[in-house]
C-alpha cells in the first residue's frame, strides 16, 4: 500500500461532551485508494467523514489524540485537531485546498445552469472558463451525460442527472481526498457503477484518495481497494459506540480481499454481512 493520507490514533467523536458516538483506536488510510466505509444506520459513518473532512468539529478532548493529514507523500503532515483552533477562514481554505465532497443531497445552485454548477469548483480556484468547460465535458462523456445538458437549467433535469452533475463538480475539483456520503443512493445500478468506475480511475491515475460512505455492499465489493467496516463494541463506557480499527479492514490485493492478517476472504459480501451482524470477530 502507498503511504497514508490519514493517520489517526485515539480519536473519539462526540456531538455532546461525554457522549461518544464513534471511537477510532488506530487507523491509517492509504493514498491512491478508493475506500468504502460500511456499517448499519446510525453507527457513525457520516460522523467519520464529517470529522476527517473538517465539516463538523466532533473531536472529543483526549490528551493522546493524534489526527494527522498528509497532503503529499513527502509531507510531514498537519495535525487536524489544531485546524479547529484557527479562524473559520483558515479551516475553510484548508478544506478548499485539500478536500472535495459529494452527498446524496446534491446541493446544486438553482440560479446557475448545469454547466456552471459542474464548473464551480474549478472556477473558484481560478481555472480559465474554457479550460474548466473542456475538463467537465471530458468527465461527462463517461457518465452518459450528453453535451446538451451543459446549457440546461437545473429545474429541467431529472434527479439522476442532478446527481451526476454533483459528481462531476466533485471529481473535477483539485482535491487530495474526495469524501462521499451515499453519493449513489438515488441512482440505478448501472449509473452507480459508471460513477464509481470513473472515481476509481481518477483515484488510481492521479494518486488521490476516495472515501465513500455506503450501505451498498455489492458496490463496495465491486469497486473498493479498501473496505472499512464500523462495528458496535463495548468500549468500557456505559454505552457501546461505533468502533474503527486497522484490524477490521479488508484490503484488495491481486483482485482478492484479505484481512489485516493476510487471510483471503473467498466471499467478501457474505463475510461483511456476517461481520457487521457480529457473527465474525477479527
Amino acid at each position: 500500500m502507498n503511504k497514508p493520507v490519514f493517520k489517526i490514533k485515539n480519536l473519539t467523536c462526540e456531538y455532546l461532551p461525554g457522549r461518544p458516538v464513534l471511537h477510532i483506536r488506530d487507523l491509517e488510510i492509504p493514498r491512491g485508494a478508493l475506500m468504502f466505509v460500511i456499517g448499519r444506520s446510525g453507527i457513525g459513518k457520516s460522523t467519520f467523514i464529517e470529522t476527517l473532512g473538517l465539516m463538523n468539529n466532533t473531536i472529543g478532548n483526549s490528551a493522546d489524540l493524534s489526527m494527522r493529514f498528509f497532503a503529499e507523500e513527502n509531507d510531514e503532515g498537519t495535525e487536524l485537531k489544531t485546524i479547529w483552533r484557527e479562524t473559520n477562514t483558515v479551516s475553510s481554505e484548508f478544506r478548499k485546498k485539500n478536500f472535495s465532497f459529494i452527498f446524496q443531497n446534491t446541493n446544486l445552485m438553482p440560479n446557475f445552469g448545469a454547466g456552471e454548477n459542474m464548473m464551480m469548483s474549478l472556477l473558484i480556484k481560478g481555472t480559465p472558463i474554457e479550460e474548466a468547460r473542456l475538463t467537465v465535458l471530458k468527465v461527462m462523456q463517461g457518465l452518459s451525460l450528453g453535451k446538451e445538458i451543459f446549457d440546461k437549467k437545473i429545474t429541467e433535469l431529472s434527479g439522476g442527472q442532478r446527481q451526476r452533475l454533483a459528481f462531476v463538480r466533485a471529481v473535477t475539483a483539485d482535491f487530495q481526498v474526495l469524501f462521499g456520503d451515499e453519493p449513489t443512493g438515488n441512482l440505478d445500478k448501472n449509473t452507480a457503477h459508471e460513477l464509481m468506475g470513473t472515481l476509481k480511475k481518477i483515484v488510481a491515475e492521479e494518486n488521490k484518495t476516495g472515501i465513500i460512505v455506503s450501505h451498498d455492499l455489492e458496490l463496495a465489493v465491486h469497486f473498493a481497494d479498501v473496505i472499512l467496516p464500523i462495528t458496535v463494541r463495548n468500549t468500557g463506557n456505559s454505552e457501546s459506540v461505533g468502533v474503527i480499527d486497522n484490524t477490521d479492514i479488508l484490503y484488495r490485493r491481486n483482485n482478492q480481499y484479505m484481512t489485516s492478517k493476510n487471510e483471503i476472504i473467498e466471499n467478501p459480501g457474505l463475510y461483511l454481512s456476517a461481520f457487521l451482524s457480529g457473527q465474525v470477530k477479527n
